[in-house]
């Protein structure tokens, strides 16, 4: 774009299409700071990857549950214990995956000349990646969630200056428009529902944590499933070391919403971790019965846990009672141990328990 003065004027020569085009990408793009990416010693070297690192870090605490909570302690001498895997200053147990995901993308070099993060999630694991992305050079992340997400775990989000919200338009759906949004450039999609780093985390630091504070006799893990990535990794783990613990998978029944976790139609939308393969058994919980054992655990049970919690204390209670009904089934597991693991505390969900349960209800 030439100019010469005329007249006491300086005059512009008019830049043709192309000129401008040129022109608008090298700003709009080309132009774009770029990010530093750190070393693999800076990263772990962080304050916040120090705090969260699930290596470094034990974030499990067991809480054996009195015969008030546990019809099976007098008559079998079974011990059920909630496994609150949020200890140690960790938020919630998605905290661990989103380590698991960042930090194997980040030694296999997939964030180079990426400067953000798209993250389709419910909640806790859009939290995990914001607390931790700028430690692996990622200066922003964009969480995208279903508009009815608990707006305390909306909230918690909004904190993070980094951290945009963005909600799916019109018929979408939460992962459709994660792709649309990852599709831009520098972008990065970190999916939960179908990265190993979400399972091979829990194998190597959930798994073992979990059967050393349980200690002996362990006998059936049961636990909540969404993405599927915990239950799998623990799965894993415990097959390697302890193969005749049984593995519970539990869900919400058939259309039924309890936050954090996905029916069978809804895992099956999304969710490619091979979850079938590292449960034994499945159990399914209505949305009411998982908000009512949430506040029943609230009287033995702190930090008080979630409503996935809750669904996942009921899935085992259901079972155990199911296996209480064959003759002489229940008795192969007396004197053992049972948990249920917690994966976030109740705080983030006042809203849908309220507006689900009467005020004493379940109690």
């Amino acid at each position: 774009m030439a100019s010469e003065l005329k007249y006491g004027i300086l005059w512009w020569e008019v830049p043709s299409t192309k000129e401008l085009l040129s022109f608008f990408h090298q700003s709009t793009f080309t132009r774009r700071k770029a990010v530093r990416k750190p070393s693999l010693k800076e990263v772990l070297a962080h304050p916040i990857v120090r705090a969260l690192n699930p290596y470094d870090n034990a974030f499990i605490a067991i809480r054996w549950l009195s015969s008030r909570l546990n019809p099976y302690l007098q008559s079998y001498d079974i011990h059920i214990g909630a496994a609150i895997a949020f200890m140690g200053g960790f938020p919630h147990i998605k905290v661990v995956s989103a380590f698991g995901m960042l930090m194997e993308d980040f030694k296999a070099g997939r964030y180079d000349g990426i400067d953000t993060l798209v993250v389709p999630s419910s909640g806790n694991a859009a939290h995990g990646v914001a607390l931790l992305a700028p430690a692996f050079g990622i200066p922003r992340v964009k969480v995208v969630m279903a508009s009815d997400t608990p707006e305390a775990k909306a909230n918690v989000i909004k904190l993070i200056p980094w951290a945009s919200l963005h909600f799916p338009a019109g018929t979408k759906s939460v992962e459709e428009a994660a792709i649309e949004e990852a599709n831009q450039r520098g972008s990065y999609l970190l999916d939960q529902y179908k990265h190993p780093g979400n399972v091979l985390i829990h194998a190597a630091c959930t798994g073992p944590q979990l059967l050393a504070e349980a200690g002996d006799g362990l006998a059936i893990v049961a636990a909540a499933m969404g993405s599927s990535g915990t239950i799998t990794g623990v799965s894993h783990y415990l097959r390697s070391v302890a193969p005749r613990i049984h593995m519970l998978g539990v869900r919400p029944k058939l259309g039924e919403r309890v936050p954090g976790v996905r029916d069978a139609k809804r895992m099956d939308a999304v969710v490619t971790i091979p979850y079938q393969t590292a449960v034994d058994s499945l159990f399914e919980v209505g949305r009411v019965e998982s908000f009512t054992k949430t506040r029943l655990l609230m009287y033995e049970v702190l930090p008080h846990v979630g409503p996935s919690s809750g669904l996942a204390y009921a899935g085992l209670l259901g079972y155990l009672e199911y296996l209480e009904n064959i003759p002489g089934l229940l008795d192969l597991f007396a004197g053992k141990k049972a948990v249920f693991i917690c994966g976030d505390d109740a705080r983030f969900y006042p809203g849908p328990m309220f507006s689900t349960l009467d005020p004493d209800q379940g109690l």
